[in-house]
């Protein structure tokens, strides 16, 4: 709860468990004190208050059918998950009281003792149900999977075997959320890595937060056919594709941290290779040429001048790709994004240089004029 004397209320919105909820709350007040004092919904725990025990684990969904996110209930506030929607341990039931699958292993498992953490775990184990139902795994990788899960859990009981054993009898009664060999990964054509230091009150030390945008639109135009000192190119990484590997994480990225940024753009001034005697139009496809690349990196208004080393390699006659050697260090103020009011409204402490690092894959196009290489995704949007 914010620990200011003077509170501004309104009404929000939130969908739980099936059914859209108004309530009158402040922008700080925590969506677990909501649950209880206003929705009489009192199943989600209230423990240790920071985000690490998982006993107020909720489920969250972007809208219905949307893939499910493990949500801290003690650590979202209103103002953040205005419109969501939830699933508390009592959205579970089914019509009429009928438990949930998971619900009746944990009986028949006696998987709990005092219970409080019980929520959480049931909580946790939905949206990996959810995860696998989309994206099944190898019955050899199960085990390691549930402990990934409930890893964030915090149980000072039972030790966990029991609850790990329930979560895996209710998964096996399901042979769609196990497969016999592992999907392919899947494919990222091109993609704008960061990386950003950063430490939480749970924190020992920093840790580096890695994330990826995978929505990225490039072309690149040469004057003369491949010749690097003729040539001109445009990036843009839009910031509503990131991601961290933690959906809640990526919502909030997204909503507070990049706010109204909503791409990335670079804008290519120059490209000098590092050995004059190569260039793409002389060289077999496949031959990586390190070179120069001097630009402009621009989030709204803000433009900064940047210096890359990249490889270029022209890996088939239609076929380009551009990878950063090493990464692009920026102040993330100087490009306007809000780093001190996000890492206080999350409380953490958040370093204020970004490391980018890029790999593009583009696609020669039909053009008249210039030779015009593109991404399939902005080839596309062309069209």
């Amino acid at each position: 709860m914010s620990q200011s004397t003077e509170r501004t209320e309104r009404e929000y919105t939130i969908h739980v468990n099936g059914t859209p909820r108004t309530v009158v709350a402040s922008g700080d007040d925590l969506l677990v004190n909501v649950l209880h004092e206003q929705l009489e919904l009192t199943g989600t725990k209230l423990s240790c208050g920071i985000g690490s025990c998982g006993a107020c684990k909720v489920v969250a969904q972007k809208e219905p059918g949307s893939p499910k996110m493990a949500m801290l209930a003690c650590y979202a506030r209103m103002d953040s998950i205005e419109g969501l929607h939830f699933t508390t341990v009592e959205g579970l039931e089914g019509e009429g009281g009928e438990l949930h699958p998971l619900q009746r292993e944990f009986l028949e498992c006696f998987s709990f003792q005092c219970g409080f953490s019980t929520p959480g775990m049931l909580m946790a184990a939905d949206v990996l149900m959810d995860q696998l139902s989309r994206r099944p795994i190898p019955l050899e990788q199960l085990d390691n999977r549930i402990r990934q899960a409930i890893s964030g859990n915090v149980c000072r009981c039972t030790g966990y075997v029991k609850y790990a054993e329930a979560i895996k009898k209710t998964i096996l009664t399901n042979p769609s959320l196990t497969c016999e060999k592992e999907f392919p990964p899947e494919s990222v054509s091109s993609v704008v890595t960061f990386r950003v230091r950063k430490q939480s009150s749970n924190d020992l030390e920093e840790k580096p937060l890695v994330g990826f945008m995978d929505e990225v639109e490039a072309t690149v135009r040469f004057a003369e056919p491949l010749r690097l000192d003729t040539c001109t190119a445009q990036v843009g990484a839009k910031t509503r594709s990131v991601r961290t590997g933690e959906p809640v994480r990526d919502f909030n990225l997204g909503k507070f941290f990049f706010k109204s940024i909503e791409s990335v753009d670079f804008t290519l001034d120059s490209v000098e290779t590092l050995d004059g005697r190569y260039q793409l139009d002389a060289v077999p496809f496949g031959t990586a040429i390190p070179v120069n690349i001097r630009g402009r990196v621009c989030a709204l208004s803000a433009r900064l001048p940047v210096t890359a080393d990249a490889v270029v390699t022209v890996l088939e006659p239609g076929s380009l790709r551009i990878t950063s050697r090493a990464p692009v260090a920026l102040d993330m103020r100087d490009l306007g994004f809000s780093v001190d009011s996000f890492a206080k409204e999350f409380f953490l402490r958040l370093g204020r240089t970004v490391e980018l690092t890029f790999d593009l894959s583009l696609e020669k196009k039909d053009s008249r004029g210039l030779e015009e290489w593109a991404t399939p995704r902005a080839r596309h949007a062309a069209r």
